[in-house]
């Protein structure tokens, strides 16, 4: 069978994103029990933007929602509706839906790598719900309905595509896979093959520090680019992995229950800072939530810089995250970027030193490391690896980023000028190698 990500008409697309509304959500000017179309909001709401949209388009309020159709039910159906000899496919979570433990030991990381080597095609999905996606059939937990929630998913190039991002997984993010399908039967002799040992749940030993970064296009000629590290890397993913590779300021929004970094990027010259809220209300939703409220895993470029990614993964801005492995997925879509630059709000202050926020507590000492290897996977299919450009598709909208972005980056830029922002080890961060095709 030809997989592909599914739309929210549930026809197939190059690629899409979902930002799923936290059910904890309050109006833009802080009332409780926001009501979308008359109905009050339970979380199961989301917003989305695919390949399809216009280039004047914008992130949408969907008339699905996650738990009865749409754009999620409708790619994972094309999995538990499968009864195909060459079809490989694997569900990995942190925390097991099947059995609900919580695996701290393997990748922070969530989602669904599929392919068929009949028809050489294949999606990944990349997402952030805990004990998703379930056995038997599809059913989004209602576990996953209080916080905001991120999904990206790509309809890949061909499933030697899907090979390298498994290379990449079995050596960097490290999943917990907890439900697979049978081997396929032109890899029943085929047990080094990456996609065969993460469907037997096996990862990479040892405690050498790896981080890597493959780029890879869709099938339709997106640019991708998935940047990851393992559980041994030890330093920030955002500033000293994500920032570097990109070349970029960050603004990012994640789960962040737990002490955050410094804002300064290891390179010296870029900044990540930590935003404070989500408000829907320049997408012409009333809708508003915390960061408290949401558990994406989303970083997006600086309103200021010239090139605008996107970035969906695993990890989140805080750093208990250096013991975790896991990854983001990178691109360009302007028409996208503009759309979550308008509705991420404030800035969060490091350290914050209010008293009862996670954020005034004192970062733990790391010592200075003295040697870090880099390992990285050899892709095999053949995506071009070429300096970042502008994007070729989606199209150009009007940013319209709110002034935060720029002010925040401002302050970071002098805190470290000023000297308060954390210092790199006495060996530097290793320099990221990309994957040659």
């Amino acid at each position: 069978m030809a997989l592909s990500a599914m739309d929210d008409n549930g026809h197939p697309v190059d690629w899409w994103v979902m930002y799923k509304v936290a059910g904890k959500s309050t109006t833009s000017t802080g009332a409780r029990g926001p009501k979308l179309g008359g109905n009050k909001v339970t979380g199961v709401e989301y917003i989305y933007f695919d390949a399809n949209a216009p280039s004047t388009g914008k992130l949408v309020l969907s008339s699905n929602t996650v738990d009865l159709g749409g754009a999620l039910p409708s790619t994972l159906q094309q999995i538990y509706a499968a009864a195909n000899k060459e079809l490989g496919w694997f569900f990995y979570n942190d925390e097991n839906p099947i059995n609900g433990k919580v695996n701290g030991d393997r990748g922070h990381a969530k989602g669904v790598l599929a392919f068929d080597l009949s028809t050489n095609t294949a999606f990944w999905l990349i997402q952030s719900t805990p004990k998703f996606a379930p056995k038997g059939k599809y059913v989004f937990p209602r576990t996953g309905t209080s916080n905001a929630q991120t999904f990206l998913c790509i309809t890949l190039e061909s499933a030697d595509v899907a090979q390298s991002i498994a290379k990449q997984m079995y050596v960097a993010q490290q999943p917990n896979v907890y439900l697979a399908s049978d081997i396929p039967a032109s890899l029943a002799g085929a047990p080094n093959d990456a996609r065969v040992k993460l469907m037997q749940d096996q990862v990479a030993s040892g405690n050498t520090p790896v981080h890597v970064v493959i780029p890879f296009n869709s099938k339709g000629g997106m640019k991708f680019m998935s940047i990851a590290k393992n559980k041994t890397w030890g330093l920030d993913f955002y500033n000293d992995l994500v920032g570097p590779t990109l070349h970029e300021n960050l603004d990012v929004e994640t789960w962040e229950h737990d002490p955050v970094p410094p804002s300064a990027d290891s390179d010296k010259q870029h900044t990540v800072v930590d935003m404070k809220a989500v408000n829907l209300q320049a997408l012409g939703i009333d809708l508003a939530w915390p960061e408290a409220d949401d558990h994406a895993k989303l970083a997006i470029s600086a309103k200021s810089e010239e090139l605008h990614y996107i970035c969906i993964g695993d990890l989140n801005y805080t750093i208990a995250q250096r013991k975790r492995g896991g990854g983001t997925v990178a691109f360009q879509c302007e028409p996208l970027w503009a759309s979550i630059s308008s509705i991420l709000e404030g800035v969060s202050k490091f350290p914050d030193t209010t008293p009862g926020t996670s954020s005034s507590k004192t970062a733990p000492k790391t010592k200075a490391k003295t040697k870090t290897k880099t390992t990285t996977t050899k892709a095999t299919t053949k995506p071009k690896t070429t300096t970042a450009k502008k994007p070729t598709s989606g199209g150009k909208a009007a940013a319209t980023a709110t002034k935060h972005t720029a002010a925040g980056h401002t302050a970071a830029r002098t805190a470290r000028r000023a000297g308060t922002t954390r210092k790199t080890s006495a060996a530097g961060t290793p320099t990221t190698r990309r994957t040659q095709p």
